[in-house]
């Protein structure tokens, strides 16, 4: 019995001791780890990959005279900032992290990753290919905000100069915030996109990060003389709200502005600033924005109005008819903003006149917008056909509906109803003398 007990203890004198060992055999220090906040992919040639990491650099403030313990003076961390842009080139994105390892002297971690950039090359082939590593990787969070760039990933990582922000991570949530209040980009997570892939008869959209090439042109003036000849240009540019085209003078070079259109996972198209207002009224997501209208009484003015959703827009699709036929119905909410002339929004008939316009042009655009995605580009970015489940018995019938074909032809009709509840501080306009 003796034997038994000793062996017993023996046993248990052994996992007690072995327990502390095993338990952080595999632990790595912070100190030891390179944080990955923005990651970029390009094509490369030959099907290998161009991967383009911005990485994390915490900096430390000098300690103040009060040192580093007590009040005001005290030290304390910086901000994470994001360091230069690092690029490898390989056949998949573990092998390219893998290969940061050569120059970067840490451990390369993305359980900090804030956003994933993919180039326009390779996002027109599928972007399926270079996602299904990265759901699967363990470190990796589907809350990442996407971004869809005109171009060259690296190009953009380089000229991306934020006037107010210094973390990247910040910088992100930031821009992610900029776009639910004015409307002119859509940002979306990988999750959501990941989602609209997997749904059946739905297409998904991701916000577009260009190059301003005016302003890029601007930032790399050598001379006063050229930058005199391109503020020049920039003065006599129409109004632009295209991806990369804002007519403006300073600032970033990078602009978030638009939509990128894909059709299953290959981007087709991108939408200008109006137009992504317009998508996304359709699709019920449009939190509240600005926009100026032609004024229907003083030619050559604009009324500016504020817009939001009055209730959830009502969408039917009668996919017996030839062709199918969707009835988009929508209630908004309008506030003036801004009055250029000096008509009196505030009486009945002009009010009346008003909404009348405004509701029109919201419905041409929007019709304009819907027949063409659906007509040119046969995808359904507006979450239209997704809402047709209901009208299948079950999911094969609902497999081997052929949307594709259905949209080529497809009519679209919406009506607006637009009530302006508020005119905002000034009842009547400033009247000269």
């Amino acid at each position: 019995m003796s034997r038994i007990r000793r062996k017993l203890l023996s046993l248990v004198l052994v996992v007690v001791v072995t327990l502390p060992v095993t338990g952080c055999y595999d632990r790595v220090e912070l100190e030891g780890m390179a944080f990955v906040v923005s990651l970029g992919l390009d094509k490369g040639p030959d099907n290998t990959i161009d991967v383009t990491a911005r990485i994390a650099v915490p900096r430390k403030l000098a300690v103040g005279p009060g040192g580093g313990g007590g009040g005001g003076g005290g030290g304390k961390d910086e901000a994470v900032s994001g360091a230069k842009p690092v690029t490898v080139r390989a056949h998949s994105i573990a092998e390219a992290l893998n290969l940061l390892n050569t120059t970067v002297e840490r451990r390369i971690s993305l359980i900090h990753l804030a956003n994933i950039a993919i180039g326009e090359a390779l996002a027109r082939e599928g972007i399926v290919p270079v996602l299904r590593p990265l759901v699967r990787y363990r470190e990796f969070r589907r809350t990442t905000t996407v971004f869809i760039i005109p171009g060259n990933v690296r190009e953009a990582y380089e000229m991306n100069k934020p006037i107010l922000e210094q973390s990247v991570t910040r910088f992100t949530e930031s821009v992610d915030d900029v776009g639910r209040h004015t409307g002119l980009f859509a940002s979306k997570k990988l999750h959501e996109i990941l989602v609209a892939l997997e749904t059946v008869n739905e297409d998904p959209i991701a916000s577009v990060f260009a190059v301003n090439q005016m302003v890029k042109k601007q930032t790399k003036a050598s001379s006063e003389q050229e930058a005199v000849s391109m503020k020049q240009e920039a003065t006599e540019s129409n109004l632009s709200f295209e991806p990369g085209k804002v007519v403006r003078m300073g600032g970033n070079p990078a602009e978030f502005v638009g939509t990128a259109i894909f059709q299953k996972d290959r981007l087709v198209t991108y939408l200008d600033g109006i137009d992504t207002r317009m998508l996304l009224i359709i699709r019920g997501e449009l939190l509240r924005t600005q926009m100026d209208f032609p004024d229907p009484i003083d030619k050559g003015k604009y009324v500016g109005l504020e817009l939001k959703h009055a209730r959830t827009p009502v969408i039917h699709v009668d996919l017996k008819s030839n062709p199918v036929r969707v009835t988009i119905r929508q209630r908004l909410e309008g506030e003036l903003t801004g009055v250029q002339s000096a008509i009196d929004y505030t009486r009945e008939d002009n009010m009346n006149l008003l909404e009348r316009s405004v509701r029109e042009r919201l419905e041409r655009r929007q019709e304009t917008l819907i027949k063409q995605i659906f007509h040119e580009y046969q995808a359904d970015p507006f979450g239209v056909f997704k809402r047709t489940r209901g009208q299948f018995a079950t999911d094969e019938e609902l497999h081997k509906f052929n949307l594709r074909e259905k949209l080529k032809d497809a009519e679209v009709n919406v009506s607006v109803d637009l009530q302006i509840r508020r005119v905002g501080l000034v009842l009547t306009p400033i009247q000269e003398k």
